[in-house]
């Protein structure tokens, strides 16, 4: 079982349990499908202001995240 979580100001994001052994095509699937479901409840100013950082954890890394996120990078 794996667990995710998040702090941004004064909000708690989660807790988010992934059933399965977490890889790059599960955690790309909660950050397209989940997250912001789950930051919904964050102020606008608050999302705009906010940074996203990742450990070196391998799903965090595999090439299909990181070409999604450099994607979402450049769409603004």
């Amino acid at each position: 079982l794996n667990t995710w979580c998040g702090i941004v100001n004064r909000y708690l994001i989660g807790p988010y349990f992934f059933d399965n052994r977490l890889n790059g095509k599960i955690y790309l699937s909660f950050l397209q499908n989940k997250l912001l479901e789950l930051l919904e409840e964050v102020d606008l100013a608050t999302r705009q202001k906010m940074w996203w950082q990742q450990d070196g954890a391998p799903p965090h890394s595999h090439r299909i995240v990181n070409t999604s996120i450099t994607s979402f990078r450049k769409d603004g």
